[in-house]
C-alpha cells in the first residue's frame, strides 16, 4: 500500500525479539532505510536478546512501561507469547497507539471477548494473520470477489516444514491458524458454522477436515519435522480453481473445460512488509483499521477454544 516516499517521522516500538521478532525487526529496518520510518526501538525482557542489534536500532528497553514512558511511539508491534498479547495491547491502546499484534490475539475466549467489547471504535489494530497480506492470496481474493463468478466451494491448505517445532508452539495455534483464517475468508462463512469431520493432532502436526451444510468443505494439513518443505493453497469453485505455491510464488489458474493452465504473476512482495505498509498507511492517512474484523477475531477465538 502507498505510504509516501519521504521520511514520515514515524517512531516504531517492537516488543519481543525472539525468532519472529527478528523478522519484524529486519522488515522495519528495511522500511526505515527507505525513509518510511524514522526511529525503531526494541523491547524484550531478556537482555541477551538485545545484544548486538543492528546500528540502525535507535534504542532498547527491558521494560515495556519504561519504553512507553520515555519514547513517543507512533505504532507498536507485539511479538510475544500469546498469553501476554492482551495485557500489552491494553496498555498500548490506553495511550491510543496503533498496534500490530501477532496471532492469535489471545488463547482465552473470555479474555478475547472482553478485550474486543472494550475496544474503542477509533482503535487501529492489525492481528498478524500474515497470509492475508501475501500477494498471491490477495490476487485470489480479488478473483473470487468478482460479481459474475461462483463463490469457491473447496479449500485445501498444506504447510509441512522440516523445521523442528519451536518450544511451546502448538500445531493448530501456530501453523493451522493461518489456514483457518483464510478458510472462513474464502468460503465466506464463520468457522463455527462448519462441522469438524476430522481433527487429528500430535505435538508436531494437525489434520483438519471441515464440512459446511451447503457442501463447502476444507482440508488443512500442517506439520513440523516433515521430510521436505511444502506450502500450498488450493481454492476451487464450480467453474475454476486456483493453486498457489508459497515457496515459489507460482499461482496457477485452471478454468474447468479448457486444456491449458494460466500462470499468474503475483510479484515479489513480502507478506510481512505488506502487513507493515498496511499499518503505516492507516497511520499516515489517517484512518481506523481493525483487521481481521471483530466478528472474525471472535470466531477464531471461539473455534480455538472449542477445538484446541
Amino acid at each position: 500500500m502507498p505510504i509516501g516516499s519521504g521520511n514520515l517521522n514515524i517512531v516504531i516500538g517492537l516488543v519481543g525479539h525472539g525468532r519472529w521478532g527478528q523478522r519484524h525487526l529486519a522488515t522495519l529496518l528495511n522500511l526505515k532505510s527507505e525513509g518510511h520510518i524514522s526511529e525503531v526501538y526494541v523491547c524484550d525482557i531478556d537482555p541477551k536478546r538485545l545484544e548486538a542489534l543492528p546500528e540502525a536500532v535507535n534504542g532498547t528497553f527491558t521494560s515495556f512501561t519504561t519504553m512507553l514512558d520515555e519514547v513517543r511511539i507512533d505504532a507498536l508491534a507485539i511479538v510475544t507469547p500469546p498469553e501476554s498479547h492482551l495485557t500489552l495491547a491494553t496498555q498500548a491502546l490506553e495511550r491510543e497507539i496503533p498496534l500490530l499484534v501477532e496471532k492469535p490475539l489471545s488463547t482465552d475466549l473470555s479474555e478475547t471477548s472482553t478485550f474486543l467489547d472494550h475496544l474503542s471504535v477509533n482503535a487501529t489494530m492489525i492481528v498478524g494473520y500474515l497470509l492475508r497480506h501475501h500477494p498471491g492470496v490477495e490476487k485470489m481474493i480479488a478473483h473470487y470477489s468478482a460479481k459474475d463468478l461462483s463463490p469457491p466451494r473447496r479449500f485445501q491448505y498444506m504447510r509441512h516444514t522440516p523445521r523442528e517445532r519451536p518450544q511451546g508452539a502448538h500445531p493448530i495455534e501456530t501453523l493451522a491458524v493461518h489456514a483457518l483464517d483464510l478458510c472462513s475468508l474464502f468460503l465466506k462463512s464463520p468457522l463455527r458454522t462448519f462441522d469438524v469431520g476430522t481433527l487429528l493432532t500430535t505435538e508436531e502436526s494437525a489434520f483438519i477436515e471441515l464440512q459446511g451444510e451447503d457442501g463447502r468443505s476444507a482440508t488443512i494439513d500442517v506439520a513440523w519435522g516433515a521430510g521436505h518443505e511444502v506450502r500450498a493453497l488450493s481454492i476451487s469453485g464450480a467453474e475454476d480453481e486456483m493453486e498457489l505455491d508459497f515457496g515459489t510464488n507460482r499461482l496457477i489458474h485452471r478454468h474447468f473445460g479448457t486444456q491449458h493452465d494460466t500462470v499468474l504473476d503475483v510479484g515479489q512482495g513480502q507478506p510481512l512488509d505488506n502487513e507493515w505498509r498496511c499499518l503505516l498507511s492507516a497511520i499516515t492517512e489517517p484512518k481506523t483499521v481493525l483487521l481481521p474484523s471483530r466478528n472474525e477475531l471472535l470466531d477464531h477465538a471461539h473455534w480455538l477454544h472449542t477445538h484446541r
